[in-house]
């Protein structure tokens, strides 16, 4: 019986010491992809293409609020012909989910800022679809919506 005990105890003990490992690497793994969306809207409101270059997949593809579709070649020419100018761009709201390899991540975005004279600022919500590969994470698809205003 002491056997037994002893044994159920360092079994208890050994799962709750790995459950806290991937824990740790869950909450990890989560601020990551955060600061990573962030870094994303940072470098494309800053018109950062080399950021903006490293942080995408080559394969990455936008779909923006008009229904536009965009491949990444096509959204880095976009930012850098952008005229427009933000006052403000920020993130919140938002959650992670992890499969493996792949995370996705939703939120909202508030975008103060004007292009030619008109406010182009508004309520968005987003999902941004990261994959891993060689221990480092990169945005492969992104989706804009507008929020109507009520």
């Amino acid at each position: 019986m002491k056997k037994f005990l002893l044994t159920v105890t360092l079994l208890i003990a050994f799962l709750s010491s790995a459950f806290g490992q991937a824990t740790d690497k869950s909450d990890k793994t989560r601020t990551a992809l955060l600061k990573l969306t962030d870094q994303i809207t940072i470098a494309k409101s800053h018109k950062d293409v080399a950021h903006l270059e490293r942080l995408l997949t080559d394969e990455f593809m936008l779909t923006n609020p008009a229904g536009f579709v965009a491949n990444k070649t096509e959204y880095l020419d976009g930012v850098k012909a952008d005229s427009a100018t933000y006052e403000s761009v920020s993130n919140s709201d938002q959650v992670v989910s992890i499969y493996d390899n792949a995370a996705v991540v939703t939120g909202s975005t508030v975008v103060k800022g004007r292009f030619e004279g008109h406010d182009i600022g508004g309520n968005f919500r987003f999902t941004n679809v990261f994959i891993r590969r060689s221990d480092s994470w990169q945005c492969a698809a992104m989706h804009l919506t507008r929020i109507a205003q009520q």
